[in-house]
């Protein structure tokens, strides 16, 4: 006969739920400061001015064959894409893996500089003409999709009408992990690491350079280890390394990132940070990498005063706003899933709508969309030159639905690695080669209301921010502060760098088409397309 269970088992359950939450895997150094989910987020201490920090990352190597495993099943045997091998090439530039992926130097195999050549490449087709990078390398078919000077190329360049937005090269997300994350004398366990990125980290897995891009979610595994319950770094609850796989200086993401947000575009806080990751063999230095404030409840209590409304990540075709697409809009917190699309939908609703009358068309608008705010963003955007956005490229932004705005959208950045690069022609400063495919810049350039705001933003960035002296003081601050973690005492090792030598990190600062010699021409071309500020 089975004996009765004691009445206390309840109460037994209860406590040995509260010893596992403050159990043994909580690490001794947590405290509501570092670890707690109610910490208020701690700018100085994850994201210091002048400073690169130390990050170390723990796997086992169980789980670290889980995450090779993954992406060999996505993308191949590592290194078996062609590109560059562990170091770059041999000309100090970036070709194959690092600056560009291979479709761009496929196309100009056999041909010569100034022939025609076509790529398709995540999903969009263009026709270009073969060129050497900027960065160096073999002759690449770039996308040269407007121009710096005054008006862009004369035969309008960019991308094919009708061509796709972005693409995935992976097609699935890469897999969690659990990792230790150690900083500063801390440790924080049972973090959800996974590979980041679209063709960052294509380039770098298929080119056989282990510095690969990388997320971390702090309470993905809080359900299997409650303990952890709530886990944040520093008062965030995610962060991601970026690995300037096209940035010879390895200082574009974060000047460009720091320059929007200080302009007043939602954008997240930058940091450097030197990465060290074990997998069983003891820590090894994967690089120097940028780190990144995730999209969502400090950037946007900090930029909104309001965390609670729907954001949404656009990347694809329909993130061209042309038509609505569900997939190319995929909710990026709960509020967003809960919501639907409605807000998204307006948008595209409205911007697509009649414009025959002008100013009721501004108005439908205006109650969709912070017009201003995205004018901004393009004005800036198209004076840094980076083509890997909004008409180039239909992804790298955000939709902030606001509910303090009725669900009015606001435009929030992302990934600026390919900024600052004169010879890829992002869309010209005056937009001639964005045609209706990207109706967002194009409908509000043919308007005489918004265009003059779009260049008054022009001309404050190039006399503010991105004046000359500033921008190049800026370039060389930074520069000088991450070299010793990339050619100097702690160099990026083989294996584990997309540069072949310091000559190529030298020159992506005062090289022909380096941040420098940008800094010092960018002014005069704005002025010459714009006039001068008032």
């Amino acid at each position: 006969m089975a004996l009765p269970r004691p009445r206390l088992s309840g109460a037994f359950a209860l406590l040995a739920f509260v010893l596992g939450a403050c159990g043994s895997d909580r690490p001794d150094t947590w405290t509501d400061a570092s670890h707690g989910k109610n910490a208020p987020p701690a700018y100085d201490v994850v994201f210091p001015k002048g400073k690169v920090q130390r990050l170390d990352i723990v796997v086992t190597s169980e789980d670290w064959t889980t995450m090779q495993d993954d992406m060999t099943s996505m993308l191949g045997e590592f290194g078996a894409g062609g590109g560059v091998g562990p170091g770059g090439p041999p000309d100090g530039g970036l070709g194959g893996g690092g600056g560009f992926p291979a479709e761009f130097e496929a196309a100009c195999v056999g041909k010569a500089a100034g022939e025609a050549c076509t790529v398709t490449f995540n999903g969009t087709t263009f026709t270009s003409t073969c060129a050497t990078s900027p960065m160096g390398g073999a002759l690449a078919c770039l996308p040269t999709m407007g121009g710096g000077g005054p008006g862009g190329r004369p035969d309008g360049g960019g991308l094919d009408p009708g061509g796709g937005g972005a693409g995935d090269l992976l097609p699935n997300t890469p897999v969690y992990v659990p990792a230790t994350v150690k900083f500063e004398g801390k440790s924080w366990n049972h973090v959800g690491l996974r590979y980041k990125g679209n063709s960052s980290l294509s380039q770098a897995w298929r080119s056989g350079v282990g510095k690969m891009p990388l997320r971390f979610n702090f309470d993905k595994f809080e359900d299997a280890h409650p303990e952890i319950e709530g886990q944040h770094f520093y008062g965030f609850g995610k962060l991601s390394l970026s690995n300037a796989v096209a940035d010879a200086s390895l200082v574009r993401n974060k000047v460009a990132t720091d320059l929007f947000r200080e302009a007043g575009v939602p954008a997240s806080y930058t940091a450097f940070a030197a990465v060290y990751l074990d997998h069983g063999d003891g820590p090894q230095y994967w690089g120097l990498y940028t780190l990144a404030e995730d999209p969502g409840d400090p950037l946007l209590e900090r930029s909104f005063g309001d965390d609670s409304g729907p954001i949404y990540e656009a990347d694809g075709t329909g993130a061209r706003l042309q038509t609505f697409d569900e997939a190319s809009f995929e909710p990026d917190n709960k509020a967003a899933e809960a919501a639907g699309w409605g807000s998204v939908q307006a948008l595209i609703t409205a911007l697509n709508s009649d414009r025959a009358d002008s100013v009721a068309w501004r108005s439908r608008l205006e109650a969709t969309l912070d017009v201003d705010g995205f004018l901004k963003w393009l004005a800036y955007n198209t004076v840094i030159e980076n083509w890997d956005a909004y008409g180039g490229m239909a992804h790298n932004y955000l939709l902030y639905s606001h509910p303090g705005e009725n669900g009015r959208l606001h435009w929030v950045t992302w990934d600026h690695d390919r900024s600052f690069q004169d010879g890829m022609r992002a869309t010209s400063l005056s937009q001639e080669s964005v045609d209706a495919t990207w109706p967002l810049i194009r409908y509000l350039m043919d308007d005489p209301t918004y265009r003059p705001v779009y260049e008054k933003y022009a001309l404050e960035a190039v006399d503010g921010l991105l004046a000359p002296g500033p921008l190049e003081a800026r370039f060389r601050e930074e520069h000088a502060l991450v070299t010793p973690w990339v050619v100097g005492e702690n160099a990026e090792q083989a294996g584990f760098t997309f540069l072949s030598s310091p000559q190529a990190f030298q020159e992506a600062l005062t090289g022909a088409n380096g941040l420098v010699d940008f800094a010092t021409k960018r002014q005069a071309e704005v002025h010459a397309a714009f006039g001068t500020s008032p």
